[in-house]
């Protein structure tokens, strides 16, 4: 994840007005380990979600969506930070979250078009109102 996808419609350097870059992916949810990744994700571990708050993501949501017999999560969060590259690269590097992407990753299945190393797609942004 280097920046935010901007799309043709709605072109821009990654940020808004207020420097706030916002992310959007998608990913496939495996519905076998539904129920597991939903109670992983209501007692989020305090150390996963200290990373979050320490690597500058704010308002990180994530949506799940039933489409065509296939349930797809569908995340969003905003980036306050000044070098993402940096900030994104702290988390392979902190055992809880590597723990923690233990448990969730099993849960869900890559979607086609998604970049190597990457576990999530990441979705183009076409409008935004602040």
């Amino acid at each position: 994840m280097s920046e935010a996808i901007i799309g043709e419609t709605n072109p821009g350097a990654g940020y808004d007005k207020d420097k706030i870059q916002r992310f959007g992916s998608v990913i496939e949810l495996d519905l076998e380990k539904e129920a597991y990744y939903r109670e992983l994700h209501a007692n989020v571990w305090a150390g996963v979600q200290a990373k979050i708050h320490e690597c500058n993501m704010r308002n990180y949501n994530i949506f799940v969506a039933p489409i065509a017999g296939k349930k797809y999560l569908f995340s969003f969060f905003e980036y306050i930070g000044t070098d993402l590259e940096a900030d994104m690269g702290k988390f392979p590097q902190d055992e809880e979250t590597l723990r923690w992407w233990k448990e969730t990753d099993p849960c869900q299945k890559s979607m086609e078009g998604t970049p190597e190393g990457e576990q999530w797609l990441g979705l183009e942004r076409v409008f935004f109102q602040a």
